[in-house]
């Protein structure tokens, strides 16, 4: 049976609303955005579900749009911080399901959290987290912080595995990390890897382990 799709209303058309709106109608949610910019809400009406243009600090405006019918709301400006607590409170009292609002400080997050927001995001202090972790380990492609404790790395196979399998490496004893993927650049993801195919130079392995166990492949 098909699962169904989370609607999403997206308030405020930045370049992280806008990102977010055009990427989740990409992947066919159905996708509200709300903005008090005309030409921005124009421009997006030919590739969201709906777009409203109006003031989203205003209940009236919110109902009209139908905030309350979604599965989740999205405040994504946060330059307005006195806006962004005010349009979270009254998502979060008119009972939107999920609600998730942009910080643009600690202080922001705090306040953001302490009125109820299931979730806060800091985009830019999480993309600088994330970059870190790239630069700080060689050849690695992407990161993601699975955990305090574990990670998962995309990283171009080292050296010293091509031309070995996963079985002949013996990569789960001896590095303790877990091979989630191989990407070849012919045929794709893998997300099956035959333990007994060799690794060849142009592939990239994900891995999942223990930080320190990744710094050990890495670094």
């Amino acid at each position: 049976m098909k699962t169904k799709k989370r609607s999403f209303c997206i308030i405020g058309l930045g370049r992280f609303g806008q990102t977010l709106a055009v990427n989740l109608a990409r992947t066919d949610h159905q996708v509200l955005v709300i903005d008090t910019n005309d030409d921005i809400v124009n421009a997006m009406s030919d590739i969201v579900t709906n777009a409203v243009v109006g003031d989203p600090t205003s209940e009236a405006v919110l109902r009209a749009a139908g905030v309350g019918d979604y599965d989740c709301a999205v405040v994504a400006s946060a330059e307005n911080i006195n806006d962004s607590i005010l349009i979270t409170l009254i998502l979060k009292e008119m009972g939107v399901p999920q609600v998730v609002s942009r910080a643009s400080s600690d202080q922001h997050r705090r306040v953001l959290e302490k009125i109820g927001a299931d979730m806060v995001v800091f985009p830019e202090q999480d993309m600088g987290e994330k970059l870190v972790g790239i630069l700080d380990r060689n050849n690695v492609l992407e990161y993601i912080e699975f955990s305090d404790t574990h990670s998962i790395v995309e990283v171009a196979v080292p050296e010293k595995w091509v031309g070995k399998s996963i079985a002949e490496i013996d990569i789960r004893r001896r590095y303790g990390v877990t091979v989630l993927a191989v990407n070849d650049p012919v045929t794709g993801m893998n997300i099956s890897p035959d333990p007994n195919k060799p690794f060849s130079a142009d592939e990239t392995v994900a891995l999942l382990g223990e930080n320190t166990a990744i710094d050990r492949i890495t670094k």
